[in-house]
């Protein structure tokens, strides 16, 4: 129970995130027809899993090639690497490393960058002056 709880400042007894992203697997070359069922029974052998995360495409549910596998303790997810790497499964060789940690979004930037124009500045979004008759002046001589 101790693995699962957070060493971080303030984390107050519940699980870091940090920790989780330590003790997670990001697995690719996984084939369409993969189920998250499917990861949990083929990575539960090696020890108790937080979580099972596989990614799908919106629109047919169908598996987008690859998951995240979080385990409980990271000596799990390291014989998991050991023993999984390079593993045939559904006709594919699987390959595994560590997840990088997820980086915490800003919630004021969130969202487009400009308010219109296909991402790019409009007139209202800058703090400079636009003239746009500039632009016709120059470089007619």
């Amino acid at each position: 129970m101790a693995e699962r709880m957070g060493s971080g400042a303030g984390s107050g007894g519940a699980p870091s995130r940090d920790n989780r992203d330590q003790n997670t697997i990001r697995v690719t070359n996984i084939s369409e027809a993969t189920s998250e069922e499917d990861l949990q029974e083929l990575f539960q052998a090696f020890g108790r899993i937080s979580r099972v995360y596989l990614a799908k495409d919106k629109e047919t549910m169908q598996s987008r090639g690859f998951a995240f596998v979080s385990f409980v303790s990271r000596q799990d997810a390291q014989r998991a690497m050991d023993k999984l790497q390079g593993h045939g499964y559904d006709h594919l060789i699987l390959k595994l490393e560590w997840a990088k940690p997820s980086a915490p979004k800003d919630p004021a930037t969130s969202g487009t960058e400009y308010r219109s124009g296909y991402g790019k500045a409009l007139a209202q979004d800058t703090k400079e002056k636009v003239s746009y008759a500039s632009n016709l002046t120059r470089g007619t001589r």
